[in-house]
């Protein structure tokens, strides 16, 4: 919720969130770790700029790793992850209202880390899970100066489909354009934002 180049501190985080100063620490340094805060010192944690760099390397890692994983995760679903995504394929907003947002930048989120743990590579899924996070403020910043898109919801919609008929290299397929796709848009939002 905090918007990029915002300066928090401990204090305030400790105050808003009622947690102890020793948990706000580490869930700081946490994020500093993953480059998500950029600690100040005394001046407190900077939250960190969206980079056109970032958004292309994000993309970059996610394109190659992405589609394997729904080749890997094809005729891999059980009943509970099926509905789960399905769940996540119907999920929309608006761009006025931002509890709307939230839900379909953590419906996305949720969607790709789902295939990633379908895949049974634990390893890769974590990585995904990691880069999905980074990726969610990237998701919302676009969401909010971008027209809401019927596009994610529908390609959600036909990966699950060929996923679940077992169909990896077809599923694979439609993730790659997917993903070049949500790069074009994000980068054009980013762009011509405020």
């Amino acid at each position: 919720k905090l918007k990029p180049g915002a300066v928090t501190t401990e204090a305030w985080l400790a105050e808003h969130y009622s947690f102890g100063k020793a948990a706000i620490r580490h869930a700081l340094a946490r994020l500093t770790q993953q480059g998500l805060t950029v600690n100040q010192r005394r001046l407190g944690y900077k939250v960190a700029l969206i980079t056109i760099k970032s958004i292309r390397e994000s993309y970059q890692v996610r394109k190659l790793i992405e589609p394997e994983l729904c080749r890997l995760a094809a005729g891999n679903l059980d009943e509970e992850s099926y509905k789960r995504l399905k769940d996540c394929c119907s999920v929309s907003w608006t761009k006025d209202n931002a509890v709307e947002m939230l839900a379909g930048a953590h419906a996305n989120h949720t969607f790709h880390t789902l295939i990633a743990r379908c895949a049974g590579n634990q390893r890769m899924a974590r990585y995904i899970e990691e880069l999905s996070d980074e990726h969610l403020r990237i998701a919302y910043v676009s969401m909010r100066y971008n027209r809401p898109e019927e596009g994610w919801s529908s390609d959600h919609s036909k990966i699950l489909n060929a996923i679940a008929a077992g169909e990896g290299d077809h599923a694979a397929q439609i993730m790659s354009e997917h993903l070049n796709r949500g790069e074009e848009v994000i980068m054009r939002t980013i762009l011509n934002s405020p």
